[in-house]
């Protein structure tokens, strides 16, 4: 095509007449078209080509190709969507140039008419820009025009969506988007502190428990004496040397005074100093602005309580984490298990 247009054109019409059903032909003689500038023709030969090859990835590409090169991202899309859904090995070189055109507003509607059917690689992909997006606000539209449609945002996406909101410290679009997810029997549950009880298992999202999987760590909700409802938080250390701090919720207190109340039921936990709550701004995490007693050795069922105060500024959101003490290495070898239930939030009221 490039040497000799008059001799590709033979060819390419050899290869047609050969197999008249070959979309890749087609694909050829589109491009052929293009080069010669009637365009007309190329996007009809275009248009047969993926007529001819409805599922063929490299036709499809070909053929989003042409019409963004065409100017009409629209098309496009329709056969980038093809492409991704049979040729998942093209996400991790497609992700970033799809979300590359998500940032540039003037690209960005060309997503709606695409998203009002079911697309099998959107899921990945918004989790994909939840990572890897420039601006928060891109996720924001992306998500709004995911709401329009039938592609229900997956939890794995959700928890991605929500991360990254925190970590930009948009708490307040974060808790809102979480609480519009939760399911309708787990709404009485909104408080101060989400789940206290342990009754719903954890879900690793929002401002829920997140708990991230550690070796020799096992943590779970689960029936026990002397548990107020069906279950309560049980941690269990299997010889674990890390300095755990893997289990913590994200809170949105207002500024005030408050209690951190619950239950627990040490069992034979064996490490240096102790297990303890930990609670800091999130934006500040050196400076707890509360420390639980330690918790260590065995022991009945009890109540234990922390008073704390969230500051008028600097402290929009904040984090409950649970921690093992120590100053070494040495110090963070754990073994045994460890019960908490009922635990609260409470603020101290003025009168």
């Amino acid at each position: 095509m490039a040497q000799d247009a008059g001799r590709a054109a033979g060819l390419v019409m050899q290869s047609l007449r050969g197999n008249p059903a070959s979309g890749l032909g087609y694909a050829a003689l589109a491009r052929l078209k293009e080069a010669q500038g009637d365009l007309a023709a190329a996007g009809r030969a275009m248009e047969t080509a993926s007529a001819m090859a409805p599922r063929r990835v490299d036709v499809q590409m070909e053929a989003a190709a042409f019409w963004m090169r065409r100017g009409n991202m629209e098309r496009a899309m329709r056969h980038w969507d093809v492409a991704l859904t049979f040729g998942t090995e093209l996400h991790p070189r497609m992700f970033p140039q799809l979300l590359k055109l998500a940032e540039n507003p003037a690209r960005l509607p060309a997503f709606a008419p695409l998203l009002l059917q079911p697309v099998v690689w959107w899921p990945a992909f918004f989790e994909y820009a939840a990572g890897n997006a420039q601006r928060v606000d891109t996720l924001h539209a992306l998500f709004s025009l995911q709401a329009k449609g039938p592609n229900t945002v997956t939890p794995a996406a959700l928890r991605a969506f929500l991360a990254r909101l925190q970590r930009e410290g948009q708490w307040v679009d974060a808790y809102f988007i979480w609480l519009n997810g939760l399911p309708k029997d787990q709404i009485t549950m909104i408080g101060n502190l989400f789940n206290g009880g342990f009754e719903y298992r954890i879900s690793n999202a929002g401002f829920d428990w997140i708990a991230d999987q550690v070796p020799l760590v096992l943590v779970e909700t689960a029936a026990t004496h002397g548990s107020t409802g069906s279950r309560a938080l049980h941690v269990v250390f299997r010889g674990s040397k890390t300095g755990y701090r893997h289990l913590r919720q994200h809170l949105l207190l207002p500024p005030g005074t408050y209690h951190l109340r619950g239950r627990v039921r040490p069992e034979s936990l064996e490490t240096a100093y102790g297990l303890q709550w930990a609670l800091r701004c999130a934006d500040k995490k050196e400076t707890p602005l509360a420390m639980s007693e330690l918790f260590i050795g065995s022991d009945q069922w009890r109540h234990f309580s922390v008073p704390f105060t969230v500051p008028e500024a600097g402290c929009a959101g904040q984090l409950l984490r649970l921690e093992l003490a120590g100053r070494a290495t040495l110090d963070y070898e754990a073994r045994g298990g460890i019960w908490f239930d009922d635990l609260s939030i409470e603020q101290q009221r003025l009168d």
